[in-house]
């Protein structure tokens, strides 16, 4: 079963983000994880991409069989690698891939078609409740 939805790139947009996760995912162990994982993605994409100068990002979730993908698409930026800091480089901020890194069992990024940046996660999940089995699960984490 797949939810795509698409938000404004406003910070308004990470509430709703997280009902969606939680609509989608309430069966899940760690749904919990997986808003604060949806919010901190959203939240990168609003700071640190087109999306958040007047455009739109899209939240995709997918339950498949043993694991749920959570994924985040934002209108990409000018030449800006994805990268997370050390929590020496700043205080306030700065963290979120970092907590993704801790609470997903394994994510990555790509690029897509005109510069915009997707940015996903898998979470195990219980496989009697999801329909799909999942065949090629990526061996690599982060980008």
């Amino acid at each position: 079963m797949t939810w795509i939805a698409q938000f404004p790139g406003v910070p308004e947009a990470v509430g709703g983000a997280r009902k969606l996760v939680r609509d989608a995912l309430d069966f899940l162990p760690q749904v919990d994880d997986a808003e604060l994982i949806v919010s901190e993605l959203v939240t990168n994409a609003i700071l640190h991409s087109r999306s958040g100068a007047g455009g739109v990002l899209w939240v995709e979730i997918r339950r498949l069989r043993g694991f749920v993908r959570i994924a985040v698409t934002d209108e990409g930026s000018a030449g800006a690698a994805l990268a997370y800091r050390s929590a020496e480089e700043v205080d306030d901020f700065g963290r979120g891939l970092k907590i993704v890194t801790a609470l997903a069992d394994n994510w990555g990024a790509s690029s897509e078609v005109d510069n915009c940046r997707t940015v996903w996660v898998e979470l195990a999940s219980p496989a009697e409740a999801t329909p799909h089995a999942h065949t090629n699960k990526p061996s690599s984490r982060g980008v």
